[in-house]
């Protein structure tokens, strides 16, 4: 199982690069709009929803996959950011079935916290305070400083947080204002 596991660990922090690269390539396109060609940034607002859902989706799954499956406990700061991001899988899906736009608000909220969860599980992970949320591992709790996942020399599970809600606002950002210029 274990070769199994380290495939995935690849994978996922692979996936983790790509969505990266595609914050700052989108990122970029934004802040230079008149520079670059919009049809990037158009096919982006294009399939917003579906990327969302699709990232939410995955996130969602592959917690519970790691927590469930894997055996990894999952620590209080652990708990905050899947507190953030399974809304955001209910909101995107209500969003592809009514075609209501209205989450986009809610879902930037729950992504920008989602995002500050995850820069503060960093901190404690690169060996900051224990934490106001971090369990004592002395009590049987669990220490948020634990690092199942180190691919790539940076890529932990709270980097993968924080990519998928960096994305999340990012792609809802660029909706929102790609639709207020036509």
């Amino acid at each position: 199982m274990s070769n199994y596991i380290e495939i995935i660990n690849k994978l996922l922090s692979l996936g983790t690069i790509f969505l990266q690269v595609l914050i700052i390539v989108i990122s970029l396109n934004l802040i230079f709009l008149d520079k670059f060609n919009k049809k990037f940034l158009l096919i982006v607002k294009k399939y917003t929803f579906h990327l969302g859902f699709l990232v939410a989706l995955g996130g969602v799954l592959l917690s519970l996959f790691y927590s469930n499956v894997v055996g990894y406990p999952p620590c209080e700061l652990c708990w905050i950011q899947r507190i953030f991001l399974y809304p955001q899988l209910i909101l995107f899906g209500m969003e592809l079935y009514k075609k209501d736009k209205s989450i986009i608000d809610f879902s930037i909220v729950f992504a920008v916290l989602g995002a500050l969860t995850s820069i503060y599980h960093i901190y404690v992970e690169n060996g900051g305070t224990r934490g106001l949320a971090c369990a004592d591992p002395s009590n049987g709790g669990i220490s948020c400083a634990v690092r199942y996942i180190y691919e790539f020399g940076y890529i932990t599970m709270p980097i993968m947080a924080l990519t998928l809600s960096v994305f999340i606002i990012v792609i809802l950002l660029n909706y929102k204002f790609l639709s207020r210029i036509k």
